[in-house]
């Protein structure tokens, strides 16, 4: 290599080291209130909060191209100057930073550090003496690698903190933790995250949001007994206040399931639909009964109700209502029997139908004409009729829409104005027990986890496929279930022909497997027919299924 090409790539090589702070060190602008390192210069401030710290703002200025902060870490040595905090939007939505060190010095992480950065390498080095992490504070760092550690004197970790930080493996609780709240969706999306998770070491622990760990699966999850045990007095305070008398979930718990939607809107293999009535008529439960035996289930949750307020049973209540909407064959009792007597449990689905789909029902029922105190009244008497006409033969209740009679929720979806009325959802769970006063009931959380009453014993789990940290219940206390379609994601069977199969078998087996081993309830959607037939391609693979294990 000649003479001047040796001095000019010496020159490059040491403008590229200074550009990404391998020489360079930090000095201080005291009266512009700014840091300066190469390139890269940051605004501070004095911090309130810890005497003679100082707060890293924003980064003001950095290199073209990939760039790291690796040399925060040398701000104390440089300058003499202890930073304490990380304002917020420090290095927001920067595409081009690879890597940090966080100053082990740092006590507090405010909102966004590091959000939506989708090139750093790394996890989040937390110093060990930290004590806040803000919200979406290292969001969407997609490329980052690695083990994240809370420190122990983090006592909340706020809602989207690490979401989407898709590449880390593991997480992990210091010694010593003070951790008292993990908000939602702090670690969404991390679903590389195996092993263990560990809360046990988190004595303080008084809350995971429902859906904090969403899209994470880790292989093992273990709670605290101290948190076990808030979990368990909060519900019983809350039943006690509600003089709720709650069902066990015994039975319930770890089992697998088959639900189906069979309704006035399903139509034959063909496509075809006879009257309702004689639809009814023509059910063949020896055949229906002898399909869910061949799957193994150890229940399944049949409709009731669904678009039409239409019930394959009588109901006195209903008649009052409304005339030719109930039928002389009692099918819900005759298929709950029928199982029974094999071991099967049944769970009754059940929907108010104030959706848009019943307009004549809306109105006689009292949900369109405002006539809202008629409407809870009327309905809890439906539920009330239908559940003394299966007795024991009923073992729990699911019910659907509530974002149609409550502004309480965050999937509030109601035709009319609910203003300040209350669905009396505590009496509508009293009701579905009269027939049998251990029946379970689960309110729908509509794809979320808000829960509209306490008055209910299990989780709805609707399409809920990534939901993480079941164990036996959530952070509501409720028993944990999930419950998904693995054909016809449209439920009904509508059209000519069964639905495919959604998962490959050595999928849905582990599915199943992993989430019933933890004590969470699965339940499998299957398409049915008019008929009352379910598809036979997927009867078929929950046999093989069964087979297998």
């Amino acid at each position: 290599m000649k003479l001047r090409s040796v001095i000019q790539f010496g020159i490059l090589f040491a403008v590229m080291f200074v550009s990404n702070n391998v020489f360079a060190k930090w000095v201080v602008d005291a009266n512009a209130g700014l840091l300066k390192n190469g390139e890269i210069t940051i605004t501070y401030e004095d911090d309130k909060n810890y005497l003679g710290g100082i707060v890293l703002k924003r980064v003001k200025s950095f290199p073209a191209g990939e760039w790291s902060l690796n040399s925060l870490e040398e701000i104390q040595a440089d300058t003499g100057l202890v930073p304490t905090t990380m304002g917020s939007n420090f290095c927001t939505r920067n595409n081009t930073l690879v890597s940090y060190r966080i100053p082990k010095t740092i006590r507090r992480i405010e909102d966004r550090i590091f959000s939506s950065c989708d090139k750093i390498r790394t996890a989040p080095n937390l110093p060990p003496q930290l004590e806040k992490i803000g919200f979406d504070a290292f969001f969407c760092n997609w490329s980052a690698k690695g083990e994240i550690v809370i420190p122990a004197g983090v006592k909340v970790i706020e809602r989207s903190a690490f979401y989407g930080c898709g590449n880390i493996t593991r997480i992990s609780f210091a010694k010593g933790s003070q951790l008292e709240e993990i908000e939602t969706l702090a670690f969404k999306r991390c679903h590389m995250v195996d092993g263990v998770l560990d809360f046990s070491v988190c004595k303080n622990l008084k809350r995971i949001d429902p859906e904090a760990f969403m899209n994470c699966e880790p292989d093992v999850v273990i709670y605290g007994d101290e948190y076990k045990k808030r979990l368990q007095e909060g519900l019983k305070a809350a039943d006690k206040e509600n003089n709720y008398p709650r069902a066990s979930t015994d039975w319930f718990a770890g089992a697998f399931g088959i639900g189906v939607h069979w309704t006035t809107w399903s139509t034959d293999s063909e496509g075809n639909k006879n009257s309702f009535d004689e639809a009814v008529e023509l059910f063949d439960v020896p055949r229906f009964v002898n399909q869910i035996k061949e799957t193994g289930a150890d229940y399944i949750i049949f409709t009731s109700s669904w678009a039409e307020q239409h019930p394959p049973a009588p109901c006195p209540a209903l008649d009052k209502i409304i005339s030719g909407r109930t039928t002389k064959r009692n099918l819900l009792l005759e298929i709950s029997k029928a199982l029974d007597a094999e071991g099967i449990r049944t769970i009754l689905y059940y929907n108010h139908g104030c959706n848009g789909e019943d307009p004549e029902w809306m109105k006689a029922v009292g949900y369109s004409d405002n006539r809202l105190e008629d409407f809870g009244t009327n309905i809890v008497s439906i539920v009330r009729d239908l559940s003394l006409s299966c007795g024991k033969y009923v073992s729990g209740w699911w019910f659907d829409s509530p974002g149609s009679i409550s502004d309480a929720g965050p999937h509030q979806v109601a035709s009319v104005k609910i203003g300040k009325y209350k669905f009396p959802f505590r009496e509508l769970a009293l009701a579905a027990k009269a027939g049998n006063k251990d029946s379970i009931i689960s309110i729908n959380s509509q794809g979320g986890t808000f829960l509209y009453s306490s008055c209910q014993e299990y989780f709805s789990g609707e399409e809920l496929i990534y939901f993480p940290l079941c164990g036996r219940t959530n952070d509501q206390g409720m028993q944990m279930h999930l419950w998904l379609t693995m054909d016809n994601r449209n439920w009904v069977h509508m059209g000519k022909g069964f639905s495919g199969l959604r998962f490959k078998d050595e999928e849905l087996a582990e599915f199943i497997s992993k989430h019933t081993k933890d004590g969470c309830a699965v339940t499998l959607n299957v398409d049915i027919d008019r008929s009352g037939y379910l598809n036979p391609k997927a009867i078929d693979q929950l046999k093989r299924i069964k087979a297998t294990k």
